[in-house]
């Protein structure tokens, strides 16, 4: 076949522990399904010269600093098990800063109430203000979040039904929080047709998150990210596959190439050419071909040997990674004719990927709750959207490749639209919109069973400080309200967090 089925490829993510530099997947677990809207863009800054040349022509223009930039979409869903991380928990981190996974279920002690969650001695300090609680009472299994914590005392954001007795299980969670610096890097690999070509990014960072939640629908998310490098059929070289041992009239020689990720075949190719001719007066060639994806390498030299097998480096050989087979020397064809690799480059996935079991969570019989403590009835809402927004500098370096060091967050906004019923006689929303008064919002997601919300398949969203920015009546059949929220940060608060249960 001569073109790639862009269905056969898959798409892994993995955090980096340095900004940039490049980290490919380790397992299956690294991988996550890719749905329409999956991609990567190169587009680097052009450079033009105002150059006059005897010509109204332009001159030559230059290629800058990269500038990478992706979107990637997914269905809004948990791993499938509680107190596990979601297939894309990189990409939330990212845009949010930090996450608190909670490994153990903890049980409430007597008194608590229906805004008051009381735990055993000390267990307070394993719980953070943000995080979802998934309250397993008897009497039907509620989600709210931790307001605020003093010693083992948790206030919830929004009033429980019930209360719940002593000996109730408040689930595992994981929460992403909002920090000001410290966002995590990642990179991505993506592994087109299955083996057709491999895209790869390095320093990547969240810059946008988008929830959709439209009543009886698949919730969705949609990430935008920005990153420093990119790479399209990379080559990586470690210390274990640098060097190349050769014979030519002049005699034998070791060389090595730098190790690093090369962005492209060719930019290998280039570098060990420059190694061979910079240990004598013969002229090298190495060729990479983008018809066959083999490498040949030739020489002005009479003889030439690539010392594949029996070379001093030949355990540390780049030979199989350029396609060569290494079973014995290549000998007999002279530097004329040189030597091509037996094998074409291969982009298939190094891993089967494994995806998380966990089905899209469709939006209903969930809850939608906006104001106070005691505003714990549900908004009647057909559609709630998210967007968070992080605004990105480059760290210009001109020691860097690619120009730019890293992407540093500069700023952080957050914005939830809702489309409900307006009820009659309901002024609330817009008294806090004249009043500029600061209320919070809660939404809470996931398929129930007889009632009750499954442990391991929910989603919670949580704003605790947020104003009303517009009020508008709306609706063409029934009148409803259009609603625009703006989280916000104080002292001592967050804006938003983001829970699976």
């Amino acid at each position: 076949m001569t073109v790639g089925l862009n269905r056969a490829s898959s798409f892994a993510v993995k955090e980096e522990s340095t900004p940039g530099i490049y980290v490919p997947p380790s397992a299956g677990s690294d991988f996550i399904p890719i749905r329409p809207g999956n991609e990567l863009s190169y587009e680097p800054e052009n450079l033009e010269s105002d150059e006059l040349l005897n010509d109204i022509g332009a001159a030559k223009s230059f290629v800058g600093k990269e500038v990478v930039k992706g979107k990637h979409s997914a269905y809004l869903k948990h791993s499938g098990v509680e107190g596990q991380e979601t297939e894309v928990g990189v990409l939330y981190e990212s845009i949010m800063g930090t996450k608190t996974v909670a490994s153990t279920d903890y049980p409430t002690v007597s008194s608590s109430t229906t805004s008051l969650i009381k735990v055993n001695t000390g267990i307070g300090a394993n719980f953070i203000v943000g995080q979802p609680l998934l309250i397993k009472n008897s009497a039907g299994y509620e989600m709210r979040n931790v307001a605020s914590i003093s010693g083992d005392d948790l206030t919830l954001n929004f009033k429980l039904t019930n209360s719940p007795a002593s000996g109730v299980y408040l689930g595992k969670a994981i929460t992403y929080s909002p920090v000001a610096t410290g966002h995590p890097t990642f990179s991505t690999s993506k592994y087109i047709g299955g083996g057709y070509a491999k895209e790869v990014s390095a320093g990547n960072t969240v810059t946008d998150l988008s929830i959709k939640a439209d009543a009886n629908a698949m919730a969705e998310v949609e990430f935008s990210f920005e990153g420093t490098k990119y790479y399209y059929n990379p080559l990586t070289i470690t210390s274990s596959n640098k060097y190349l041992d050769f014979t030519d009239d002049l005699g034998t020689y070791a060389v090595s190439v730098a190790t690093g990720v090369y962005k492209t075949p060719v930019a290998l190719a280039d570098a060990l050419m420059v190694a061979m001719e910079a240990v004598n007066a013969k002229t090298y060639s190495v060729v990479y071909s983008s018809t066959t994806g083999k490498f040949t390498i030739t020489s002005n030299s009479t003889l030439l040997s690539l010392l594949v097998f029996s070379g001093t480096n030949a355990a540390n050989g780049i030979a199989s990674t350029l396609g060569f087979t290494v079973a014995a020397n290549k000998t007999g064809a002279g530097g004329i004719t040189g030597y091509t690799s037996e094998n074409a480059q291969t982009y298939a996935a190094p891993y089967t990927p494994s995806y998380d079991s966990a089905d899209a969570i469709i939006i209903k019989d969930a809850q939608l709750f906006i104001g106070g403590l005691s505003d714990n009835v549900c908004v009647c809402a057909q559609s709630v959207a998210l967007k968070v927004s992080k605004k990105v500098e480059d760290v210009d370096c001109l020691c860097e490749e690619s120009g730019v060091l890293e992407k540093v967050p500069t700023a952080r906004t957050v914005e939830l639209s809702v489309t409900a019923v307006l009820n009659k006689y309901d002024v609330s929303m817009l008294d806090a919109l004249l009043k500029n008064s600061g209320i919070s919002a809660m939404l809470n997601a996931g398929p129930k069973t007889g009632g009750n919300f499954i442990a391991g398949k929910c989603f919670n969203l949580y704003i605790p400080n947020c104003t009303v920015a517009s009020f508008k009546t709306t609706g063409d059949s029934f009148i409803q309200m259009d609603l625009t929220l703006k989280g916000y940060v104080t002292s001592i608060g967050k804006d938003l967090f983001l829970g699976f249960v």
